[in-house]
C-alpha cells in the first residue's frame, strides 16, 4: 500500500511540474504578444518604421475644387487590409527631364490602423518609378515622417481599375511611415 501511495503522489507531483513549466511558457508567450501589439498600436512606437504597401489608380470622376484628380485602390501591411484613396493636389511636369512632381494627400484606411501622409512625389516618366516623401497630417501615428516608392504599371494591374482615368494604368508601390527616436 504505501508504495502505491508513493507513485500516486510521484505521478502528481510530476503532473504538476509539468503544469507548472506549461504555464510559465504560455505566460512568456501572452507577454511577448501583448508587448508586440502594444507597440505596433502605440503612436509613440519611438525609432521605429510601420511598413503599409498600396495598390492605386487614378479615377475618372469629377474631383472637389483645388484637385486635380482622384485616386482609390488598396492597402495592407501595418495598417491591415484596406481601402487607399487619395487626391492629387498638384502636379509640374519636368519635361526636359522627363520627371513630374506631384503634391498629394494619401489615406491609408486599413482594419488596424487609418491616417494621411501630404507627400510630394518625385515621378520619374522615362523609368516608371517614383519616390514618395512627406508626413502623417491625421491619424495613427500623426507628426511621423514617411518615405515610399512606387512602380507605374501600364499594364497588369493586380486589382480591377473600374472607371480608370488613365485606361490601364495603376500605381504599386510600399509607404514607410517612421517614428523618429
Amino acid at each position: 500500500m504505501t508504495n502505491l501511495k508513493n507513485e500516486v503522489t510521484k505521478t502528481v507531483a510530476m503532473r504538476i511540474q509539468s503544469f507548472k513549466g506549461w504555464s510559465i511558457l504560455l505566460a512568456l508567450v501572452l507577454v511577448a504578444t501583448i508587448a508586440g501589439a502594444a507597440l505596433a498600436n502605440n503612436s509613440n512606437a519611438v525609432g521605429h518604421t510601420f511598413d503599409n504597401t498600396f495598390i492605386k489608380y487614378a479615377i475618372n470622376t469629377p474631383p472637389a475644387e483645388g484637385v486635380i484628380f482622384n485616386m482609390v485602390g488598396d492597402v495592407d501591411g501595418d495598417v491591415g487590409l484596406g481601402e487607399y484613396t487619395g487626391e492629387v493636389i498638384s502636379m509640374s511636369p519636368d519635361e526636359e527631364n522627363n520627371i513630374t512632381t506631384i503634391q498629394a494627400l494619401y489615406h491609408f484606411n486599413g482594419r488596424k490602423h487609418a491616417f494621411t501622409a501630404d507627400v510630394t512625389v518625385t515621378q520619374d516618366d522615362s523609368a516608371g518609378t517614383a519616390t514618395i516623401t512627406g508626413i502623417v497630417t491625421e491619424g495613427w501615428l500623426k507628426g511621423a515622417s514617411v518615405t515610399g516608392e512606387y512602380n507605374v504599371l501600364v499594364s497588369d494591374c493586380p486589382i480591377a481599375t473600374p472607371d480608370n482615368l488613365f485606361g490601364t494604368v495603376c500605381f504599386q508601390g510600399a509607404l514607410h511611415v517612421h517614428v523618429p527616436k
